[in-house]
């Protein structure tokens, strides 16, 4: 194996949206024969298991693939350098081949979700149309557009359901929603936009690009400062008690979908203390009942929320008062 192949992107959020490909060494095939599809697909669905990610989307083409991943508490690199590894040594066990399978480092691009979610999805199940491999992407098979259409089940591998939510809140509807947006998609052709990342691999809007940064930053000096105690000792249920109080509102409404201006502050105000306090996404989303992928989205609105409202600001200083001990 390459010593970079299983090197990761160069910023890694918990919560964040990746679009990786990678390819054939000098663009030779990686999949030769349909168990080789497959492998690759059992290694995926393997990982997932066992270091839990999100895939929202994979089309595996003969040269090259591309998968369409949300970070949970694993990083990418982690996820990848076993899928990758795990794949290229059963390829040259199986063809008694040799040397480096894969083009060295794979490309991964941190996407923002509400913006670019469901148009990646689109751009990577239509991989095979632009090819001229097949007429229409549902003929394809090893890609996760059949999933979606609802003409295979792969609910073991592929998250379609957070995408289909964006195209209808009943499923047969969404379900024709989406296959009409990916049908308009073939007047597209190749949106090189979807490559052209800044800062580092970041495709997104400017203000994305810079809440980014500073999540970064943000994220190396609580680190730092926490170095020398148990980030577990932060208790949760403390949290939700002092939102409870302060807020005014039980969990019940808080945890839920409700969308009052009142609620939705409270919910922010506990995504945004947890997680400055040193909660991973997925221990707030164990607390809440809510999807790691909606804490991640309500994080990023948190911030901006506590810096314009004095209402926020004054709700959040409350909550982290209560929990440090300090009186009001």
């Amino acid at each position: 194996m390459h010593s970079e192949m299983a090197r990761g992107p160069r910023i890694e959020i918990e919560g964040g949206l990746y679009h990786i490909i990678t390819r054939g060494n000098n663009r030779q095939l990686i999949f030769g024969s349909d168990e080789d599809y497959l492998k690759m697909l059992s290694l995926l669905e393997r990982q997932k298991t066992k270091l839990p990610f999100y895939l929202y989307a994979y089309c595996l083409m003969p040269n090259h693939l591309h998968l369409l991943v949300e970070r949970q508490d694993q990083s990418i690199s982690r996820v990848m350098q076993r899928v990758l590894t795990g794949y290229s040594q059963y390829h040259n066990r199986k063809y008694r081949k040799v040397g480096h399978l894969l083009q060295g480092r794979y490309k991964a691009i941190l996407c923002q979700t509400d913006q670019y979610l469901g148009e990646l999805v689109r751009y990577i199940h239509l991989n095979p149309v632009r090819a001229k491999m097949v007429r229409r992407a549902q003929d394809y098979g090893y890609s996760s557009h059949r999933a979606y259409l609802g003409l295979e089940d792969r609910s073991g591998l592929v998250d379609v359901e957070p995408v289909l939510r964006l195209f209808g809140a009943r499923k047969q509807l969404a379900k024709e929603m989406y296959r009409k947006f990916v049908r308009a998609g073939l007047k597209l052709g190749h949106q090189d936009e979807l490559y052209q990342a800044e800062a580092g691999g970041i495709l997104g809007s400017d203000e994305f690009v810079d809440s980014v940064i500073h999540r970064i930053g943000e994220s190396s000096r609580r680190a730092a400062r926490g170095r020398n105690r148990d980030s577990r000792q932060f208790n949760l249920i403390a949290l939700v008690s002092a939102v409870e109080r302060h807020a005014g509102i039980g969990r019940q409404e808080f945890c839920g979908s409700g969308k009052a201006a009142r609620v939705v502050m409270a919910r922010e105000a506990l995504i945004l203390v947890g997680r400055e306090a040193g909660a991973t996404y997925a221990e707030l989303a164990r607390e809440t009942g809510l999807e790691s992928s909606v804490l991640s989205r309500r994080y990023e609105s948190a911030r901006k929320r506590v810096a314009q409202s004095t209402q926020m600001k004054a709700l959040v200083r409350s909550v982290n008062k209560t929990l440090t001990g300090r009186p009001d």
